[in-house]
């Protein structure tokens, strides 16, 4: 059955190769025979999988392709949100709905910016959250300027007409930590997964975030180490991917060394056979190219077919 075959890792690993928007990937394929559980309040692995292909496919600009392939995945609707660096697709059908948030793309400056905007700022009494995340989630949430900047307002409609909606949250890097604040803007929020996800917010925020959340963490992604934990906590049950693909939960602290040592000894063997091939290219720190959203998607189907 060819849905059950091992993706195989990305074999590019330039910068463009792991980091540029993916239009040759087959996203969602054989979906119909792996269908997402959208009424499951516990984690699904199948789940996982689905909104790591939202993560990284929201990362392509071109509208039209974006939209066929959510269609394509029985996801008929789906509604673009984008100001001033801040990009999003609301996508759904009678039954669920995925709110995915483009990530940081470094020719991008307000990206960046945003990303940079460290301070602490008050989060509506419930603890505080970084600054530029919170301004670049305000953006898209809730203008009476236009529709495609009042993300609030399209997720009270669909609801209203499809009752019992679904709606899971979802991201990857700045994507992340914008859909884990715009999850806990939504009381019908029913589920939150993401990928490479910065620290959001302080530990009252952590305290009091209420949203089924699963954190994905690929071995050495530098991006899930910021900003610093002297100010900043995590939330949510954290999916380790190890060195060699496998993922475990809320791993101790041993574990993580071991897989982060030997991963950035395995990443320095690909390096040095990169540059012996005449390849100048290949990104030299385990650190960001563990970041990339491709290895999610892979590490997790992977994952997936062989925990069936």
């Amino acid at each position: 059955m060819n849905a059950l075959v091992p993706k195989p890792l990305p074999t590019d690993l330039s910068f463009d190769g792991l980091f540029a928007a993916n239009t040759t990937y087959d996203y969602f394929r054989d979906c119909d025979s792996h269908p997402f559980r959208y009424t499951s309040n516990s984690y699904q692995s199948v789940n996982s999988w689905w909104l790591a292909e939202a993560s990284l496919l929201v990362y392509v600009r071109d509208r039209m392709f974006v939209t066929e392939k959510l269609k394509a995945a029985g996801l008929a609707h789906c509604h673009f949100f984008e100001n001033s660096g801040t990009q999003s697709f609301v996508a759904h059908n009678e039954n669920f709905a995925i709110i995915c948030f483009r990530g940081t793309e470094v020719s991008e400056s307000q990206d960046i910016l945003t990303d940079l905007n460290l301070p602490l700022t008050a989060h509506d009494g419930r603890g505080l959250v970084h600054t530029g995340f919170k301004k670049a989630l305000d953006l898209v949430w809730n203008s009476a300027d236009c529709d495609s900047h009042n993300m609030l307002k399209h997720l009270n409609t669909i609801c209203s007409e499809n009752p019992g909606l679904r709606l899971w949250f979802t991201g990857h890097s700045l994507g992340a930590a914008l859909a884990t604040l715009a999850a806990e803007r939504t009381p019908k929020a029913h589920g939150l997964y993401t990928f490479g996800s910065p620290r959001v917010g302080n530990h009252d925020f952590a305290d009091s975030y209420t949203t089924a959340t699963y954190r994905f963490v690929n071995n050495n992604d530098i991006v899930t180490m910021v900003p610093p934990a002297i100010s900043y906590r995590h939330i949510g049950q954290l999916k380790y991917i190890d060195d060699t693909g496998h993922i475990h939960d809320n791993p101790n602290c041993w574990l993580q060394m071991k897989s982060r040592i030997t991963g950035h000894i395995g990443h320095l063997g690909d390096l040095f056979n990169s540059w012996s091939h005449g390849d100048p290219d290949t990104i030299p720190g385990d650190y960001l190219n563990d970041h990339a959203p491709i290895y999610y998607v892979v590490r997790i189907w992977n994952s997936y077919i062989k925990d069936r």
